[in-house]
């Protein structure tokens, strides 16, 4: 019996297909979602409809993946079995249900809608079990709120928001509330024509990543990383590595690995979108996928699993947010 807890450890250890990718991709003519290894390999297509399916989350434990899809006639929240089957409507509202992401115990669903009140392109943050049943509104705001993702331990829940047009001087930023959506943040720090895209939380609930344009131009992105600070109320911003001295390239989707050592992005070089892992805070990035006819920003959206790292809900210690501090 030791020799085989051994030898399954050993394999463990050298498998160098230690997790799994999900993304959408539009290299086969229309937006689909695939999934692949974590070191690039073993490129899958999951979905096969005429419609739009995007923005795939896997499940905490690895066995389903969350989407959205329009195939239905609007926008509406899918899930699936991992290798794509099973496939099912869980909102079936005639408003837009869009953004979907994952509880970490498994048991609910956030997502972005206009369905309730929603006027001038309004949207807020709703909850649902994992069924589609039991739908709570999280947010009541005169904006347009979007991208909402669970922190690790399951009672916040950070998104991103405009409530006025960029133009107008209040750029889109990213907030954070409670799960009961009491008391906002704001996290993200841009001005002007700027804006912000959140991406997600790290595993330990200590960082938010997101993109901020460079003067509005979404040719040119900043790759941010937020950190609570150590010793007092708030966050500090930082420009990530590599991706802010070297990589002023578009980036359209980042997110953590699940232990938190490195950061996967979307970015287009060479008039060509792939997606890459650099190593967190810094180090030389690595290519995963290889779409040379693929110009059409395919992967807006990635979501990584790993077997190894079971979900499990951090206790974090209550926390005052402040003021944001910038460093530059």
């Amino acid at each position: 019996m030791r020799i085989v807890m051994f030898v399954v450890c050993l394999w463990l250890a050298t498998s160098p297909l230690y997790g799994k990718i999900v993304f959408h991709s539009t290299r086969d003519g229309n937006t689909e979602i695939y999934k692949m290894s974590s070191d690039g390999s073993s490129q899958t297509r999951l979905t096969f409809n005429e419609a739009s399916d995007t923005y795939p989350v896997w499940s905490p434990d690895g066995r389903q993946i969350v989407f959205q899809s329009n195939r239905d006639g609007n926008d509406e929240i899918y899930v699936m079995d991992a290798d794509g089957r099973n496939q099912r409507n869980l909102t079936r509202h005639p408003k837009r249900d869009i953004f979907p992401d994952w509880h970490p115990d498994g048991e609910q669903i956030a997502f972005a809608s206009d369905r309730e009140g929603g006027k001038n392109h309004n949207s807020n943050i709703f909850v649902m079990d994992t069924d589609g049943g039991n739908v709570q509104q999280i947010t009541d705001l005169y904006a347009f709120s979007s991208r909402p993702k669970w922190a690790p331990d399951g009672t916040r829940i950070a998104f991103d928001a405009d409530f006025d047009k960029p133009e107008q001087g209040k750029p889109r930023q990213v907030y954070i509330i409670n799960a009961d959506g009491s008391h906002r943040w704001q996290v993200s720090n841009a001005s002007g024509q700027n804006t912000t895209i959140l991406h997600g939380w790290s595993p330990d609930g200590q960082q938010i990543l997101y993109t901020q344009t460079i003067d509005g131009r979404f040719d040119d992105v900043f790759l941010m990383v937020a950190t609570l600070a150590p010793n007092e109320p708030g966050w500090i911003q930082q420009v990530f590595g590599e991706l802010a001295i070297s990589l002023l390239i578009p980036v359209i989707g980042s997110a953590f690995s699940p232990d938190g050592k490195s950061i996967l992005y979307v970015g287009k070089e060479d008039d060509h979108w792939n997606i890459y892992r650099l190593p967190h805070p810094e180090g030389n990035k690595q290519q995963l996928t290889d779409d040379i006819h693929d110009n059409f920003a395919p992967h807006e959206s990635l979501h990584e699993w790993n077997p190894r790292l079971p979900v499990s809900l951090q206790r974090l210690t209550p926390t005052r947010w402040g003021e944001i501090k910038v460093t530059k």
